[in-house]
């Protein structure tokens, strides 16, 4: 079996980036006419994810180098935007943070599982 190999994801090619690039100044343009009653004003926030959204893991925007002090094999990791909820790719990897916190810290060693939980202002300060 071969040796894994680390490979760059390809997030400007999906379709959800592309449709978040292709029409996300137009929505913006046309929120306070068509959505700003229903939703509320148009939060700046919502801008900033979205622009840190379509700049997470393009190697142009700052990229660490990541080297293997065994076989010397080196390759570029593109930063992330860390947002949850919105960029899948940092979403996942918060949710697997999650997942490992709980198994670690909450969650009882027996063979079943099942856990409900709610996620308000004090645990989202911990975490």
């Amino acid at each position: 079996m071969s040796e894994p190999v680390y490979r760059q994801r390809d997030l400007q090619n999906t379709p959800f980036y592309l449709c978040v690039e292709d029409h996300f100044e137009v929505f913006e343009q046309v929120y306070d006419d068509r959505f700003e009653r229903q939703y509320g004003f148009f939060r700046p926030y919502v801008r900033q994810v979205i622009y840190r959204y379509l700049d997470c893991g393009v190697l142009a925007n700052g990229f660490a180098r990541v080297r293997c002090d065994d076989c010397g094999h080196e390759y570029l990791l593109a930063f992330s935007c860390k947002r949850r909820h919105f960029c899948p790719s940092c979403h996942q990897k918060r949710v697997v943070e999650l997942g490992e916190w709980l198994c670690g810290n909450v969650v009882k060693a027996v063979p079943h599982r099942h856990v409900h939980g709610c996620a308000g202002a004090r645990r989202q300060a911990d975490h």
